[in-house]
């Protein structure tokens, strides 16, 4: 039977993810097989680094892509997610990176693949209910750069994927707010997901723009991905029309078909 290899664990997680997003989009296209040669010497490690859009994918109940993931790929990797609920990059650098990078250091963790998903919380408004979470968008550039270049030092064989802040839907967040104010904005989120993707390019690093999936997408569409304005929902587990081209994402659309 056909083994994931380290060279397939980019294109079979932005493929993943790609199909994923693309469900909720209204979007299904047949996956295509595409293996190396070479099989992975150990068993593979997906290492998944985020905030709570990671921590919340472990829940199988809102059909999570980190549960998805798992189980996808049961018998041939080990999927680790370290989701943080409410980390900004700022505090990512504070907290969570020196225990990673100790795990990475130690060979607690050998990952042949880590993702990274931050800026949901820096671009939290800075007049908002959540100005705590607040990271200027130079300094988030500069947090991400250093994160980045944190990782490829502990882990100098493993591949990144970074992902972009997601679209914000400013009416159901505001429709949540206790205070009546809105704590994020989707004007706001777009400028934190074109700085992830200029910085992720300068760094000649994999990144899938989930925010520039939502564009071509309606208002019901977008109301329907989005469960509470920001955090993805279960809907889209059927299969959707295929009316829009998977050809969006990036690296194409092949994946791995396990064991």
């Amino acid at each position: 039977m056909p083994r994931v290899t380290l060279c397939s664990l980019v294109p079979i997680v932005v493929a993943f993810a790609a199909v994923y997003f693309a469900s909720h989009l209204g979007v299904w296209e047949q996956a295509v097989q595409t293996i190396c040669s070479k099989p992975a010497a150990t068993r593979p490690t997906l290492l998944l680094l985020g905030d709570s859009l990671t921590e919340q994918g472990v829940d199988p109940n809102k059909s999570g892509w980190v549960a998805l993931l798992q189980n996808r790929y049961q018998r041939s990797a080990d999927v680790l997610p370290r989701g943080l609920s409410g980390y900004n990059t700022k505090w990512f650098i504070e907290f969570a990176l020196p225990v990673i990078k100790r795990e990475l250091s130690s060979g607690g963790i050998s990952p042949s693949l880590i993702t990274l998903w931050l800026g949901a919380n820096d671009a939290a408004l800075v007049d908002g209910p959540s100005a705590r979470q607040h990271v200027p968008v130079d300094t988030y550039t500069a947090n991400l750069e250093e994160i980045i270049l944190a990782l490829r030092a502990s882990a100098p064989d493993a591949d990144l994927l970074v992902i972009t802040p997601p679209h914000v839907d400013d009416a159901a967040r505001l429709q949540r707010s206790r205070t009546g104010r809105l704590d994020r904005s989707n004007a706001i989120a777009g400028e934190y997901a074109k700085a992830c993707v200029v910085t992720a390019e300068r760094l000649d690093v994999a990144v899938l723009d989930v925010h520039s999936l939502f564009k071509s997408m309606s208002a019901r569409e977008q109301a329907m991905t989005l469960e509470d304005g920001l955090h993805l929902s279960a809907w889209g587990r059927g299969p959707r029309s295929r009316s829009r081209s998977m050809s969006r994402f990036p690296r194409g659309t092949d994946s791995w078909i396990g064991c």
